[in-house]
């Protein structure tokens, strides 16, 4: 059964992990390493379910994603296809103009708990939805409708996030049949 890893941050909750494309360091990479999608999620993944601090540009070293250990054992498991990456396209918010990439990460279970084990219960931009609907969620919840229209329809949900939802569930059977 897939699951649901949901963070709340600031008055919205979002699928985990979410975060804009930003340097690792205040220098930047003249290579550009830092504007990609796979290692952008990467770092959020650090951030938001290892608690890690955010690399948001302040430090004065770009990000050496190659000798980094979390970065090499989640591209190991990329390219065997035990995480899988997905792009539903550009988005862009009618009200503020600010454009998102709704993206989705399936990650086997094994995968998930090697690299994550314990999810952090808080990070420095909110806390991990670690109860819902009475339930503990610390191994997840489970990936259903009824899970999803709750989500969606009643949770406070960023529209950029309810957007993704709800693509993940649309194309379910591609993102987990694969």
């Amino acid at each position: 059964m897939a699951k649901l890893r949901p963070t709340l941050n600031g008055p919205d909750i979002h699928p985990s992990a979410c975060g804009c494309v930003q340097p690792s360091a205040i220098a930047g990479d003249p290579a550009g390493s830092d504007f990609d999608l796979w290692r952008n999620m990467v770092r959020e993944l650090n951030e938001e379910l290892l608690g890690a601090p955010e690399y948001d540009g302040s430090g004065s070293r770009p990000l050496d994603y190659d000798r980094w250990p979390l970065y090499r054992a989640l591209e190991r498991a990329r390219r065997t296809r035990r995480i899988r990456l997905y792009c539903f396209g550009v988005g862009c918010d009618a009200l503020t103009l600010a454009a998102t990439i709704p993206t989705t990460l399936v990650i086997e279970d094994e995968v998930f708990e090697e690299l994550f084990g314990e999810v952090v219960k808080t990070n420095a931009e909110g806390v991990t939805v670690t109860e819902w609907n009475g339930q503990d969620t610390s191994a997840g919840i489970p990936f259903t409708e009824q899970n999803v229209l709750q989500f969606i329809r009643n949770e406070p949900m960023a529209p950029p996030g309810a957007s993704c939802l709800a693509l993940a569930w649309k194309y379910r059977d591609l993102l987990l049949g694969s």
